[in-house]
């Protein structure tokens, strides 16, 4: 099964939440909303499949402050934005991350602009903030998009 492969590519167990959320959305397409307003549009999530890992790799992995334990999962079609389960402080139950594609420095240019290991980490650090606890909080705020909807 595709799905063990990926969790033991990253060293991770996906949320059930998440895994259920994946089966029953079937490449539906959401809108993120915050405060009743509509903040990111068109989120799809990548298929678990034989790709999931590669185009992680070469989508994402080089603005990713730590590749092997932020995951990217979904992206906007609309913004770029990628979203990311964050296993650094909670192995069972991830956060939930936004990574601003406008904003998103890319690992060599913040190794060039740093003196230090540190500070091009922290650089990179500064490409992700937290959006969600975990899963649960997360899908509360999605909203399922119409497949008549343009924006």
């Amino acid at each position: 099964m595709q799905i063990d492969n990926i969790q033991n590519h990253y060293g991770i167990v996906f949320p059930h939440e998440y895994v259920e959320f994946q089966r029953e959305a079937d490449g539906q397409a959401f809108d993120v909303i915050e405060n009743g307003e509509v903040i990111d549009w068109e989120i799809r999530f990548s298929a678990l499949d034989e790709q999931f890992i590669v185009n992680n790799i070469n989508l994402v992995d080089n603005v990713n402050p730590d590749p092997r334990r932020i995951i990217p999962f979904a992206w906007s079609v609309s913004s770029g934005n990628n979203y990311l389960l964050d296993y650094r402080k909670n192995s069972e139950s991830p956060a939930v991350l936004v990574m601003v594609h406008e904003e998103a420095m890319v690992r060599e240019d913040a190794e060039s602009e740093s003196e230090t290991p540190e500070e091009a980490q922290q650089l990179l650090e500064e490409n992700v903030r937290e959006i969600a606890a975990n899963f649960n909080a997360f899908i509360a705020c999605l909203k399922a998009r119409s497949s008549d909807q343009t924006e």
